[in-house]
């Protein structure tokens, strides 16, 4: 089970005003949080003592004190780990670390919170579908154009929308045996939710990518895989979080080359076409000079050099 910090982290966004001073009170003072009552932390937050437990039970958690126990569980570490702010008086070495230790904590937090067997959903329909269409607007656009790639170099029939008409349009001819791809950071991209309810109602099975458990998204996915990147902080999210929502795709894609069985051979023929077509020729060793006359190819194609 995700960590309570991240989980309050991913639906913060979601929660009524009471609930989420409640939050705030709990995100700062973690240790503190650990040793209070409810009524205690009812009064520290400035709520009642009902909003606290309404927290609790809208984060999966029985009870208050079944909260704690899975607080109790969370690293004394985890509040300082989010992404630092970056401010004007850092050196360049300084962005540098705290733009790489925020796309690090990204990944930690989002293996965390996956649940592998919602991997494996995905994996399993995308391998036995018929055709993928990912759809995808603005940065979450060239996550999903990454993710087509992918699947077409195991021979999967995908294709990528990332312009509002042709989502709507590809979406309105999905049906049973298709896969829908949704990814939106926010989870509220209008017509990225409305494409997979579109894509839905044909019968397509679809895979929702966000960054909030709790989001329009997520409710019109019949699999959610959910990335972690807290931006509270740092207006940088569409970065880590595509680098988080690639990860994903990523383990999708060698989950999927293990249920379609793909032979090898054609990974390699692919990628052998590609060196030769885009590639220039690994330069000679000095003293071994090949095609030292006034021909040489390059990608088939000879080249004759001038005199």
């Amino acid at each position: 089970m995700a960590r309570i910090l991240l989980r309050i982290q991913s639906q913060y966004g979601t929660l009524p005003g009471a609930e989420r001073c409640v939050a705030d009170h709990i995100r700062g003072h973690p240790d503190t949080a650990l040793h209070q009552s409810v009524h205690e932390v009812a009064k520290a937050a400035g709520v009642s003592a009902a909003s606290v437990s309404r927290m609790a039970r809208r984060l999966g958690c029985a009870s208050f004190k079944e909260f704690k126990i899975q607080l109790a569980c969370d690293s004394a570490n985890s509040v300082s780990a989010i992404y630092e702010a970056i401010s004007k008086d850092d050196s360049d070495a300084e962005i540098i670390r705290k733009v790489f230790g925020g796309n690090v904590r990204s990944l930690n937090q989002t293996l965390e919170m996956l649940d592998p067997a919602d991997m494996v959903r995905a994996a399993r329909a995308v391998a036995r579908c018929r055709r993928v269409a990912f759809f995808g607007i603005g940065a979450s656009g060239n996550t999903a154009q990454e993710g087509a790639l992918r699947l077409a170099h195991l021979d999967v029939p995908a294709e990528v929308c990332i312009d509002s008409y042709r989502i709507v349009n590809q979406a309105v001819r999905l049906t049973k045996g298709d896969v829908a791809v949704g990814v939106s950071h926010s989870g509220r991209s209008i017509v990225t939710v409305k494409a997979l309810e579109l894509a839905r109602r044909g019968g397509a099975t679809t895979v929702g990518i966000s960054n909030y458990l709790k989001s329009p998204l997520h409710e019109a996915s019949d699999i959610f895989l959910c990335t972690s990147f807290s931006e509270s902080r740092v207006k940088a999210a569409a970065l880590s979080s595509q680098i988080a929502q690639i990860c994903l795709l990523d383990a999708m894609y060698v989950l999927v080359a293990r249920y379609r069985k793909t032979r090898i051979g054609l990974p390699d023929v692919l990628n052998s076409h590609i060196e030769s077509l885009l590639r220039l020729p690994v330069k000679p060793r000095a003293g071994r000079t090949r095609n030292s006359g006034k021909e040489g190819t390059w990608s088939g194609i000879t080249i004759r050099k001038s005199s």
